[in-house]
């Protein structure tokens, strides 16, 4: 596959931005997230135009005025001054067809051939917060892939962003039709403490195996094998309520990843496993989905495994219990004032020394992307085919998408080969998963 960019600049929000808002302070979670831009990129077919794509976001832009902005990472803000979100237009000489039939071949670095930048690129002054790249294939279908900072956007913010963006397109930016009014205020809620974020190893450049040695894998999870998955993971309880899909899943990937580095007597065996939790409409008194900025918690256990690896059951229950205590904090985030703001520090502190511990193997930072409404995304041209990832090489990270028909779930693993390998062989994975992703009918 090669891409050819067509050009590259900068779109400006379509209404200037009011001084008083031309500088944006960061939140202490916003200062504490990882130094990373995160790639979504959404496929469609049958495409008549996508020249009202560029207006549609210089008026979406308005709403969301922090991405058109720059960040001062010395001052622990964004330059609101309007310099723009970058717009590239490319040229790919093949078929979406070809791209998404490769399935279990596909080689998922190609894919950030269709995102504007690097991943690691990030946090510089220079450095634009929104980057997005419209590639046209030889089919006449199109991709858009967007980048956002991590700085200042967590993926619930880039929802409602490309939400708000393809209603706009759609409906030709008719004001009165918007659906939602997003707040940029999370600064006033978790004021910044100038707190270092949470540094991945990522460089400035491309995506390349022989720097990171990380590649990424897309498995398929059907409705059917998920059910199945629940299933197991209840086994002979009485219980008549099942664990949750995503626990399950979870679950299923980090036994796999667990007991192939325990099957090593040198390798340490206490392990950990994190899962991220949207703080959105779980706070008391709590916060709007329309809230944007960085806001989300870590659950994660930490436990130790046997010779033979962990119990499947025993690991699923650990998460859910993680995953309700970690709620049960969400709580306490907003209406303890100052000690939840030292509450959500301390949760991320306490993660960071976990993931940094020699003594312990973390066997996957999970981040649940299923429910978001990605698939429902229409410009004018219908919803996407496919929504994806990109490679982002770090090890042990694992983002979970819903599929196209919003029933299954594809999981993107980041792993070294030798791990990446053991964990194509499990037998688990092999029963319940099927590598790759959907197909155009």
């Amino acid at each position: 596959m090669k891409v050819e960019v067509l050009s590259r600049e900068l779109i400006k929000p379509y209404i200037s931005t009011p001084s008083n808002l031309q500088h944006y302070r960061i939140s202490l979670l916003d200062e504490l997230s990882p130094t990373m831009n995160i790639p979504t990129i959404l496929y469609y077919t049958d495409i008549q135009s996508s020249n009202h794509l560029k207006i549609s976001l210089a008026k979406v832009l308005t709403r969301f005025y922090p991405l058109a902005g720059r960040y001062v990472k010395e001052a622990c803000m964004v330059d609101c001054s309007d310099q723009g979100a970058e717009f590239v237009e490319a040229k790919v000489d093949i078929r979406i067809e070809d791209l998404i039939s490769q399935g279990k071949d596909l080689k998922v670095e190609l894919l950030n051939l269709l995102i504007p930048r690097p991943i690691g690129a990030v946090d510089e002054v220079s450095d634009p917060l929104l980057a997005i790249q419209v590639s046209t294939f030889a089919c006449g279908g199109l991709a858009i892939g967007l980048m956002s900072s991590h700085r200042v956007a967590d993926m619930a913010t880039t929802s409602n962003f490309i939400t708000e963006w393809a209603l706009h397109a759609k409906i030709h930016g008719r004001e009165d039709c918007l659906s939602m009014s997003p707040r940029w205020n999370s600064g006033l809620l978790f004021p910044g403490k100038h707190f270092a974020p949470l540094h991945l190893g990522l460089s400035r450049s491309e995506e390349k195996f022989e720097v990171h040695k990380v590649i990424t894998k897309v498995f398929h999870f059907s409705k059917s094998a998920i059910s199945r998955i629940q299933e197991k993971a209840r086994g002979n309880s009485l219980s008549e309520k099942l664990p949750t899909r995503v626990q399950c899943v979870v679950g299923l990937l980090g036994k796999a990843i667990i007991d192939s580095h325990v099957a090593n007597p040198a390798n340490p065996r206490e392990f950990l496993m994190s899962q991220i939790l949207n703080l959105r409409g779980r706070t008391i008194p709590p916060l709007r989905k329309s809230q944007c900025g960085n806001l989300y918690l870590t659950a994660f256990v930490e436990s130790v495994a046997g010779e033979g690896g962990v119990e499947f059951q025993s690991l699923v229950d650990m998460l859910s219990t993680s995953v309700k205590s970690g709620i049960e904090e969400c709580k306490d985030a907003l209406s303890t004032g100052e000690e939840g703001q030292m509450m959500v520090a301390k949760n991320f502190h306490d993660f960071k020394d976990s993931i940094t511990n020699p003594g312990s193997f973390c066997a996957g930072c999970f981040s649940d992307l299923s429910k978001f409404p990605f698939y429902e995304a229409d410009f004018g041209w219908g919803k996407p085919v496919w929504v994806s990832m990109a490679n982002i090489p770090v090890s042990h990270g694992c983002f979970l998408l819903a599929d196209e028909s919003g029933q299954g779930m594809e999981a993107w693993i980041g792993l070294n080969v030798n791990d990446m390998s053991k964990l194509e062989m499990d037998g688990n994975i092999m029963e319940f998963t099927t590598q790759g992703m959907g197909r155009i009918d």
